[in-house]
């Protein structure tokens, strides 16, 4: 929960496994799908002709980008702090393949925030890397923090000139 002197600079989605092990996990899926048509006596082009169909009919819940995110975490700036949010899901079990959606709830992380009186915008950087590797460190795996987009634009950024 942000409070109304804070602006969400960044929000990093935290996915329930990573892009590799997603893939991993639907091919899987998909070769024993695949045994089990021939296993029902289909010829093999026609088992990979029916696996070709269902695949379609589950896009886009094969899309790791879009639906394997179960929680956030909010980098927000208020007047002289950088402050830290994180919401998520409470569910221990999350299938790659399936239709359940997970609630997600704010973990209300309190001390998840440093000043930056006097801080040049270098220090600022590294000072939010360590708190979002303390943060990845804490996710159980196959949880896994997105940081790429931020990652991309951190160094660009003036954070003294936001507040």
């Amino acid at each position: 929960m942000h409070f109304p002197n804070e602006k969400i600079i960044f929000e990093l989605p935290i996915y329930s496994m990573s892009k590799e092990e997603f893939k991993r996990r639907w091919d899987n899926w998909e070769k024993k799908t695949y045994e089990e048509s021939v296993l029902m006596e289909n010829p093999a082009e026609k088992a990979k002709e029916i696996v070709k169909e269902i695949i379609k009919m589950w896009y886009p819940q094969n899309v790791w980008k879009y639906n394997q995110i179960i929680g956030y975490v909010e980098i927000a700036i208020s007047y002289r702090d950088i402050v830290f949010n994180i919401s998520k899901t409470m569910d221990t079990r999350i299938h790659a393949v399936g239709k359940t959606k997970h609630y997600i709830q704010d973990i209300m992380v309190n001390g998840m925030h440093f000043s930056i009186d006097n801080m040049t915008n270098a220090e600022i950087v590294i000072r939010i890397d360590e708190y979002l590797d303390s943060i990845e460190h804490k996710l159980t795996k196959p949880l896994y923090l997105y940081r790429n987009t931020y990652d991309n634009v951190k160094n660009h950024i003036d954070f003294n000139e936001l507040v």
